[in-house]
């Protein structure tokens, strides 16, 4: 419980400074985040998918979108992980996922992106995360 506890803060410390870094002007506080996160129709797609506990549907989805790298999808990603990262244990349990999945995901974008180095900078847990 305290492992999943510190994980769980160490993703959501590296997606604000993700945040922080990229998106300054665009979002300034987690809040800004969460509305952002009810923006589309596609995004609230996603998000009525976990709900209903196909979370790697979702995020299967979530990758097919991202053809390009633009700061948008990126911000759609971490979003989602956001998102993910704010449900209880037991939401994600009872959908089976887990906070080591949400982490691989983070890193996983962060890849895509070409900012892997941030996760292992920021976040060393992280980097041996697959």
């Amino acid at each position: 419980m305290i492992e999943q506890d510190y994980l769980l803060r160490q993703i959501k410390e590296f997606i604000a400074f993700m945040m922080k870094l990229l998106f300054r002007e665009k979002l300034r506080s987690a809040d800004e985040l969460d509305a952002y996160q009810q923006n589309s129709e596609s995004d609230m797609t996603l998000y009525r998918m976990i709900e209903n506990g196909q979370i790697a549907e979702a995020e299967a989805m979530l990758y097919e979108n991202m053809q390009s790298k633009t700061v948008d999808n990126l911000l759609k990603g971490y979003s989602f992980y956001q998102y993910l990262a704010q449900q209880e244990d037991d939401f994600l349990e009872a959908r089976h996922y887990s906070r080591n999945q949400i982490a691989a995901g983070v890193r996983r974008l962060a890849i895509l992106f070409d900012a892997a180095h941030l996760v292992g900078l920021f976040l060393p847990e992280l980097s041996d995360i697959e």
